[in-house]
């Protein structure tokens, strides 16, 4: 049996090495005594003090540092768990209307109140991964009150949800985007999984259909990126795009749910998102994806951005590891290569934002409220279990 380096042709090991020496230790920088995670960092890690932090933010280092206390048992990251998800509860939710608001600063001070679909689904997510860690009863009472808010308020009668919403719950932004919908799914997985709450494996499945039969293009599946408010694609005219990245992701978390047996044919549709990521976004020359393109499937530009380039080798690693897809070994060695000299930042640790032609990384944030790295941590942990799984073969 060869070795999990040898089926792969990248070195395994190093995503272990770089998510615990690396990503993982800088980001213990977040934590503080108040329990809102800083999430705002300079190129050299330099901590920007803009005085507050938001729902993604809080919930997608929930997810960091829930991973980092399952890989080390090390009580800083069980600490930071508590601390996050208890300034969460504590401060982001809406006491007057119900549901999460969008910003706060470290005193617990609203900053902005808006509702936001995505971010409902990262407390869905953060919070399972939090229930998961500490076994707190409260987390779990708060994932289960904000899958109702998402289905009585954010539900659209058309099997969607909506995007944008007030304070007050009044739909504020017409426009729609699989965006949210992808990461609600991705949270339902999560939270299906822990014990007495497999019904919401069950709502991932409603939600896929929607995504499946009525979103994608009928002519070729693929996937548009954002619609109006009767979920019909909008042109490139209206910023009309399909976001490659996305079509990588959609892979691996199809992959995710057939893994748990939700359906028969979700293998298959992992499949066909990875195929038009591959055909659309692919960079032969260097490796790595260009994303987005326009909906006709032209590049916009040659920008590659961090986070898609995360997904595109998770979701390779996961298809020659668990679908048998060798022919992939060679965009993946491509692409991990690529990724390690271009994005990985030598100096200062942490990953540069994007690369393109012309442009320097240099001063590219670390930090900001979606550059948490959680896109790295998913990856690498991908890897990790590949290598897990390799001995136990």
């Amino acid at each position: 049996m060869p070795t999990s380096d040898e089926r792969h042709q990248v070195d395994i090991a190093w995503f272990r090495h770089h998510l615990l020496d690396e990503i993982l230790p800088a980001w213990r920088a977040a934590i503080t005594p108040e329990g809102l995670f800083a999430c705002h960092f300079d190129h050299d890690w330099t901590p920007q003090a803009k005085g507050f932090g938001t729902l993604v933010s809080q919930t997608r280092l929930l997810y960091n540092f829930a991973q980092g206390y399952a890989l080390t048992g090390e009580s800083v990251y069980r600490d930071a768990v508590e601390s996050g998800s208890r300034f969460l509860m504590d401060h982001f939710w809406d006491a007057e209307f119900g549901g999460w608001v969008r910003a706060c600063a470290p005193t617990g001070e609203i900053v902005d109140d808006v509702k936001d679909c995505y971010g409902h689904a990262f407390v869905l997510f953060g919070l399972a991964h939090a229930s998961a860690t500490t076994g707190s009863p409260r987390c779990r009472e708060a994932l289960q009150e904000t899958w109702t808010v998402m289905t009585d308020r954010f539900r659209d009668g058309q099997g969607g949800y909506r995007y944008f919403m007030s304070r007050d719950f009044r739909d504020v932004d017409p426009q729609r985007s699989q965006n949210p919908l992808m990461h609600l799914f991705e949270a339902l997985l999560a939270a299906g999984d822990l014990p007495g709450m497999g019904e919401l494996h069950g709502e991932a499945v409603t939600l896929a259909d929607f995504i499946l039969n009525r979103l994608r293009r009928p002519e070729d599946l693929v996937l548009p990126e954002v619609y109006d408010a009767d979920w019909k694609p909008l042109p490139a005219a209206q910023e009309g795009r399909l976001d490659i990245g996305h079509a990588f992701e959609w892979a691996f978390l199809m992959s995710e749910a057939a893994a748990r047996g939700l359906s028969d044919t979700y293998a298959a549709e992992a499949a066909r998102f990875l195929a038009y990521g591959m055909q659309l976004g692919y960079d032969r020359e260097e490796g790595g994806i260009f994303s987005p393109v326009a909906p006709d499937g032209s590049l916009l530009h040659r920008r590659k951005g961090w986070w898609e380039q995360c997904e595109t080798i998770r979701a390779l690693l996961r298809f020659v590891d668990r679908h048998a897809r060798p022919d992939l070994n060679d965009p993946l060695h491509q692409t991990v290569t690529y990724v390690r000299a271009r994005f990985v930042d030598a100096q200062h640790g942490g990953w540069h934002s994007f690369r393109e032609p012309g442009a320097s990384p240099a001063g590219q944030a670390k930090g900001h409220e979606t550059k948490l790295d959680y896109h790295v941590v998913g990856m690498c942990m991908e890897a990790i279990r590949v290598a897990e799984a390799a001995q136990e073969n």
